[in-house]
């Protein structure tokens, strides 16, 4: 399956609403929601999509699920390049996972197998290589059932903070 970064950099937006949609995930399943892929066209329907935290620390993975729909253009979500007319593309995503830290963060991937990769990704929609989607599979369930596990009943991994 074809594997696609989308990236979140809080010095550029602070996701105001986290918080609430790590709730509505945990409520329901999955959360959707509507993530810039920048110019990357070719993001096929149904791909897996892992969403890693940039520009601040803590930086590193904090979330995964699937695309729902191919992109399509729309303004772009900066103010000031929306009204200068500048267009971005957008994906339709399904987070099954999503965290506030990252459950893998960016010194696990600068070790082997994930190393040789930019994670810092200079934008959204960037394809991940089969071998590091392979590899990051296990160890993101891992991460992520030990998190639910430590949440505890009616808790949110996020509200451990």
């Amino acid at each position: 399956m074809t594997t696609y970064l989308f990236a979140f950099n809080p010095s550029i937006w602070s996701w105001p609403e986290l918080g609430k949609d790590i709730r509505t995930l945990r409520r329901r399943g999955h959360f959707d929601t509507t993530w810039s892929c920048g110019r990357h066209r070719n993001v096929e329907p149904g791909s897996r999509a892992f969403l890693v935290r940039l520009g601040v620390p803590p930086k590193g993975i904090i979330g995964s699920g699937f695309t729902l729909a191919a992109p399509v253009p729309g303004a772009h979500w900066i103010a000031a390049k929306a009204a200068a007319g500048i267009s971005t593309l957008y994906v339709q995503l399904r987070l099954d996972a999503l965290f506030e830290a990252p459950l893998v963060d960016f010194d696990e991937l600068a070790q082997p197998p994930f190393g040789h990769f930019r994670w810092g990704i200079r934008g959204s929609g960037t394809r991940l290589p089969w071998t590091l989607a392979d590899a990051l599979e296990p160890l993101w369930e891992e991460r992520v059932v030990a998190a639910r596990a430590a949440a505890g009943p009616g808790k949110s991994p996020a509200s451990r903070r």
